[in-house]
């Protein structure tokens, strides 16, 4: 499918997703009970009834828990492309990132399916609606004088160019109301994702509590699919905050309507990770990444690191799982000094999401703390993120936690009426569409995604250590041997305060020079963190 409109080389593409068993509860590890094609049939029809039903014609998608599409609907008259815009009533504005960007609709709503899986699990249930408040510059949305979301940028992984999730999803994940997880037998088993106003957005405002028809729409596919009650967003805090889920429920919905399938039904495959352990925990891995020495760091070493980041997690409190009192459930990844991942392990009921972003988190702390890092990006075209002093030669260890809080835009992180931060776009431009260096990194090859809807291989062809692109939140954390830069460490799943906890348990032994780390370093008067740990982290 072609583009709407001819870009110039900036256009971008909006790319908006086993504990230790024998010492945490028991929970879901995968689902024992697929959906069927039937049942994928069921979800399709209910949602696109309920769309018929509210007049909207709309593209239904479902997906696997691992992002796998089971189904794309086109119901009859649905419009075949969705423009991105930073609010559903503004046009964008073109040339700032995504912004005025059409996007193929009926992987729009693959995308939305998607990120309700992959944002979800055993112990929380996440959708469009939530993550849409935890990506955007303030959080809660509007609220003055506070950071980002916890997960600012997430929007950004899972890119249909990394080289880490199969297969990834064709838009990132999504903010945009209208997609949803599914559940059998309080199961995780996919998600549902509905597209069909032909605008591409977040939620800017949560207090309106609207209801869009896309929302509806999903609801009512997931009737029947829908989470169980106490593990629904809302009924989640992060930081004393409730998070939303979906201002929907699941209606009565209509008639048949009239539409056709694009692809599926189908059955959803058999898992792409697989039992692992290490030692007497157990977990899984995805068996096309094995385990393996790098420049600095041995096999062992590599086993030892993951094996105290997986120990951390089982006596760590979980903060967004439910029932309260669980154990944080992660995903962990280990990278050479070049970025090659060298080896990753996934608790049982871990998000699908952190699999990607652990490595995002794993090589951004590893590249921004290496040697040569500011002539990388010099060389790669992006010189206008090398202002303020921000030393990229190997002086500074650099956490993932440091490289968001240069990443927002407002610097200090939450201070209104200041300037952005080296690594974002100017206030005036920021978007959740247009975040700056972390979109700029990957925009070419998104952009050939959008063109060709053919993965274009490496998220950033010019800048290989960052292969599947880079993550401005917490998690990750640079390894050293002799002082000398090994690699690092990502975490991602259940809190960032908790994975930056688990991150360097699993780096103990490895860790920084104090006197290299960026808790050190000043920029525009003001100290960088290196990492934060929750208080009374233990069960």
């Amino acid at each position: 499918m072609a583009l709407s409109r001819p870009f110039p080389r900036k256009a971008m593409a909006f790319v908006l997703t086993a504990a230790v068993l024998s010492l945490l509860p028991r929970t879901v590890v995968a689902a024992d009970s697929p959906l069927t094609a039937a049942e994928v049939d069921r979800v399709v029809r209910q949602a696109a009834a309920e769309a018929q039903r509210l007049g909207l014609k709309a593209h239904v998608a479902v997906t696997d828990q691992e992002g796998h599409v089971l189904a794309r609907f086109r119901m009859a008259g649905a419009p075949e492309t969705s423009r991105v815009r930073p609010r559903p009533d503004e046009e964008g504005r073109r040339g700032r990132g995504l912004e005025g960007v059409d996007l193929p609709a009926t992987f729009v709503a693959v995308t939305k399916a998607g990120t309700g899986a992959f944002l979800s699990s055993g112990g929380n249930a996440f959708s469009t609606r939530t993550a849409s408040f935890i990506v955007q510059d303030h959080f809660p949305p509007l609220v003055d004088f506070t950071p980002g979301g916890p997960l600012f940028g997430v929007q950004f992984s899972s890119l249909p160019c990394s080289d880490v999730k199969a297969p990834p999803l064709p838009a990132g994940l999504s903010a945009d109301p209208g997609g949803l997880p599914l559940y059998k037998n309080g199961q995780l088993v996919g998600g549902v994702g509905v597209e069909g106003d032909g605008s591409y957005t977040v939620d800017p405002d949560p207090r309106d509590l609207d209801t869009p028809p896309e929302e509806q729409a999903a609801a009512a596919g997931a009737r029947g699919f829908e989470s169980p009650d106490l593990i629904r967003a809302d009924r989640i805090l992060a930081d004393g905050i409730r998070l939303p889920y979906a201002n929907a429920e699941a209606g009565a919905g209509g008639s048949a309507a009239a539409g056709d399938y694009l692809d599926g039904p189908r059955e959803a495959p058999p898992s792409a990770f697989r039992p692992a352990a290490l030692g007497a925990l157990i977990g899984e891995t995805d068996p096309r990444f094995r385990i393996n020495s790098g420049s600095q760091l041995s096999a062992d070493e590599v086993v030892r690191i993951l094996t105290q980041a997986a120990q951390q997690a089982a006596r760590t409190r979980a903060a967004i799982r439910q029932p309260l009192g669980s154990a944080a459930r992660v995903s962990i990844a280990v990278v050479d000094v070049d970025g090659r991942l060298l080896g990753h392990f996934r608790t049982a009921d871990a998000p699908v999401f952190g699999f990607d972003v652990a490595v995002q988190k794993a090589r951004t702390a590893n590249f921004f703390s290496r040697r040569g890092a500011g002539d990388e990006l010099r060389r790669a075209g992006l010189s206008l993120y090398l202002g303020d002093g921000v030393p990229l030669d190997g002086s500074v260890a650099f956490t993932s936690r440091a490289v968001g809080f240069l990443a927002q835009p407002l610097y200090p992180p939450g201070i209104d009426g200041t300037d952005a931060g080296p690594f974002s776009s100017p206030r005036a431009e920021w978007s959740p569409f247009n975040t700056g260096l972390q979109l700029d990194l990957v925009e070419d090859a998104l952009f050939s995604f959008l063109a060709t809807l053919r993965s274009p291989g490496a998220c950033s062809a010019a800048i290989p250590a960052l292969a599947n692109g880079i993550t401005i939140f917490p998690g990750g954390v640079p390894l050293y041997k002799n002082g000398t830069l090994a690699g690092a460490i990502g975490v991602s799943g259940d809190g960032v305060d908790q994975d930056d906890l688990i991150a360097s348990a699993g780096a103990a032994g490895f860790d920084a020079p104090p006197e290299k780390r960026s808790d050190r370093l000043v920029i525009r008067g003001v100290r960088l963190p290196y990492v934060k740990f929750p208080r009374h982290p233990d069960l």
